[in-house]
């Protein structure tokens, strides 16, 4: 039954936001036939606003889980010093370490994708202001 739970929310994960998009640009390609520029327009900064918004998140979820490893990393907690709890202990520290570079790595590659869609969305607003003057 759990296993079915899981599974059943893993497709809802993926599935819902994939829908949500199709139903946005079915909607928006139903309001614009005839203006196939607006209708190009429109799609670019669904995809641009999309891809801000993901990666935004990736930020801040890297950021958090960033900092939360980098203490345990930094200040691990103190245990007895038997052989099996150093091994322990060892090993936790070795896959804090692991993780804390995947997500510094997750970072570093996301705010570029971001810096560079947020230029693209100010030059759109830009030349939409430049437009309706």
């Amino acid at each position: 039954m759990g296993i079915l739970l899981v599974i059943v929310f893993g497709l809802l994960i993926c599935i819902v936001p994939v829908a949500i998009v199709i139903l946005i640009i079915q909607a928006i390609s139903k309001r614009n036939k005839d203006d196939k520029h607006g209708f190009d327009e429109t799609i670019r900064n669904v995809y641009i606003y999309l891809i801000l918004i993901i990666t935004l998140v990736a930020i801040i979820t890297g950021v958090i889980t960033a900092f939360r490893v980098g203490l345990d990393v930094v200040l691990p907690e103190k245990s007895t010093t038997s052989y099996t709890t150093y091994n322990y202990s060892e090993r936790e520290r070795n896959n804090n370490i692991v993780e804390l570079c995947t997500t510094l790595s997750i970072v570093i590659t996301s705010i570029p994708i971001f810096v560079y869609h947020n230029k693209l969305a100010k030059k759109d607003k830009e030349l939409k202001k430049q437009e309706n003057v």
